[in-house]
């Protein structure tokens, strides 16, 4: 079976999402790889958070702008989301996470459509001599994937797009198609099916689907063919499948 489980902010079911121990348990647990979502902070450091505040994360008790908070700032905030056994957890560097990837995949989200972010992101990239088959950026905007792949034409980048009913396979491709995307990273919409996937492979673009953790759907999608599936509890799915 070659469909890859993708740790979703990490082996997030188990630990606080987009934080070290979340990236600790998901090498630790071996999935295929995992994934994260960055924001710059106030003071241009790229760090790991989902939302755009720390309001969920932290227990909704502190709701600071990540993109108006320095990271010394963000570093007195607890994000640890209430869970037992993870108290004083803090949102970290994207570069700190990269100790927990071995030799797996990295799905990394620019959020927000900020097209800024892209050269930063890059050049910690270069920096870190991550091979181009280990990492993948993702995002829902248009322009940041084509500005990545511009910039970047030799590394990976899918467009993320959602919706239930989510778009139809032709217009993914003509999308994927003018900005220069490898790959689809997909909803698991009720109207993604067999003959869908087919249409995304044809015209030679991958397809991954988003989130999932319920395991009767996870084998739904792994006998349409995608190529990829992040989970909560991607370790726990790859046990069961692969």
């Amino acid at each position: 079976m070659s469909v890859k489980f993708i740790s979703h902010r990490g082996e997030s079911l188990d630990a606080p999402e987009n934080t070290l121990p979340a990236f600790a348990l998901s090498l630790e647990r071996q999935s295929d790889g995992m994934e994260c979502d960055i924001y710059f902070t106030a003071d241009g450091k790229i760090v790991c958070n989902h939302d755009g505040n720390t309001f969920r994360v932290s227990g909704e008790k502190v709701n600071a702008e990540i993109n108006a908070t320095t990271f010394e700032d963000l570093q007195k905030i607890d994000v640890s989301n209430n869970i037992a056994g993870f108290r004083n957890t803090r949102i970290p560097l994207w570069t700190d996470t990269l100790q927990y990837l071995g030799d797996r995949e990295y799905y990394v989200e620019i959020k927000r459509g900020d097209v800024s972010v892209v050269p930063e992101l890059i050049r910690l990239i270069e920096e870190s001599k991550i091979p181009a088959e280990q990492f993948t950026m993702i995002s829902f905007g248009d322009e940041v994937v084509k500005a990545y792949k511009e910039a970047a034409p030799q590394r990976r980048a899918l467009l993320l797009i959602s919706g239930n009913p989510t778009v139809t396979a032709e217009e993914a491709i003509a999308r994927m198609q003018a900005c220069k995307a490898d790959g689809l990273d997909l909803n698991g919409a009720d109207n993604v099916d067999k003959a869908y996937v087919e249409k995304i492979h044809a015209a030679g673009f991958t397809i991954d689907i988003w989130t999932v953790d319920d395991p009767e759907k996870a084998k739904r999608f792994i006998d349409y063919g995608v190529d990829g599936i992040t989970s909560d509890c991607a370790a726990k799915l790859k046990n069961m499948f692969v």
